[in-house]
């Protein structure tokens, strides 16, 4: 009895080279299952088993140049760098100062772009409730900034104050500059306590200081007009007055407070 011959065909794993297959295994990467017989091969099997294999082919693993490997990686240029236009740097609005002051005006510009648009606002305020709630706003934002610790010997001074204790709360207030000495609502906080204290001199150089940082805080211009006055300089008086009068224009609709302090510092008008 003739052996009966069988041509069967093996799927064989064809495993190519890669680095950057999520299928590698050994730095290879499975590519599929071949058929043999699609290359040319074929295995003979006889009844008593497999006999030979014919014409079985590899697939060519090699580079159309003849080289073995996987070629190159090409490099990518560098991006190039975008450099952006600097913006321009906005002026702070300068005030001037009562003659003789310690401070030059301007030192310190407020950080804060809303406290210019407030301000604005304010200056252009129509009645003296609208006057009032920017005026609660203004404070507001520039107490914004304070830490608690900050906030917490601010309204111990408060109390100090309330209490009869002015010394005490200078005291509160030196403690919170040594805090933060660059917020202007803590100087003129401090000086507000110093001429409760009868500090006048201390009380001018602290609104020296806080209107440095923020000339448009018109609650210090009344203040030094204040201060000015018990120092009996009307003149210096007047001028803080009209300062805090062209930042708050509802302060004094009959300008009543104006003529006093012009009298005092020019006499009566003949």
């Amino acid at each position: 009895m003739a052996e009966q011959t069988h041509t069967v065909c093996f799927f064989l794993p064809v495993m190519r080279e890669t680095r950057f297959s999520a299928r590698r295994r050994n730095g290879f990467l499975f590519l599929g299952l071949l058929h043999l017989g699609l290359l040319g091969g074929a295995c003979a099997v006889t009844a008593s088993g497999l006999t030979s294999v014919a014409h079985a082919q590899a697939p060519d693993l090699s580079e159309p140049d003849g080289s073995a490997g996987p070629p190159p990686v090409p490099t990518l240029p560098p991006m190039p760098q975008i450099r952006r236009p600097a913006l321009p740097a906005v002026p702070a609005p300068q005030f001037t100062l009562p003659v003789g002051h310690p401070v030059q005006p301007g030192a310190h510009a407020p950080t804060s772009p809303m406290i210019g648009v407030l301000t604005d606002q304010l200056a252009h305020a129509k009645t003296p409730e609208q006057a009032h709630s920017l005026e609660n706003r203004l404070e507001i934002l520039r107490a914004s900034k304070l830490a608690p610790a900050t906030r917490l010997l601010l309204h111990r001074s408060e109390k100090d104050l309330t209490a009869e204790k002015p010394d005490d709360a200078v005291q509160d207030l030196s403690d919170a500059l040594a805090l933060q000495p660059e917020q202007p609502i803590l100087w003129r906080g401090r000086a507000q306590m110093r001429l409760a204290a009868g500090d006048l001199k201390g009380a001018i150089t602290d609104l020296g200081e806080s209107l440095s940082r923020d000339p448009s805080d018109a609650a210090a211009w009344v203040l030094l007009s204040t201060v000015e006055e018990r120092r009996n300089d009307n003149r210096a008086a007047l001028q803080a007055w009209e300062k805090a009068m062209s930042l708050n224009p509802m302060l004094d609709k009959t300008h009543k407070r104006q003529e006093q302090l012009r009298v005092k510092a020019f006499g009566q008008p003949t």
